[in-house]
């Protein structure tokens, strides 16, 4: 299982920041991750897990990367 601060480096790569914390929302006000950064992160996260990610099980619940590291890494 990957670990939280793996995750969140590779977020960090595609949001443009040094740093990501569970707390940060992912789009608008908080990170400002793009929609085509955000489906790139998604393809870089199947990449390095080998997993196939479902972006259609991604839904509005998702506000932080907590969240989101949550729903992919239960």
């Amino acid at each position: 299982m990957m670990q939280f601060t793996d995750f969140s480096a590779i977020l960090a790569q595609f949001a443009r920041t040094d740093n990501v914390k569970p707390d940060d929302v992912l789009f608008g006000a908080g990170l400002d991750l793009a929609s085509v950064a955000f489906l790139e992160f998604i393809l870089e996260l199947e990449t390095v897990t080998g997993r196939d990610i479902d972006v259609e099980t991604l839904d509005a619940s998702i506000v932080t990367a907590g969240q989101l590291y949550e729903r992919l890494f239960p």
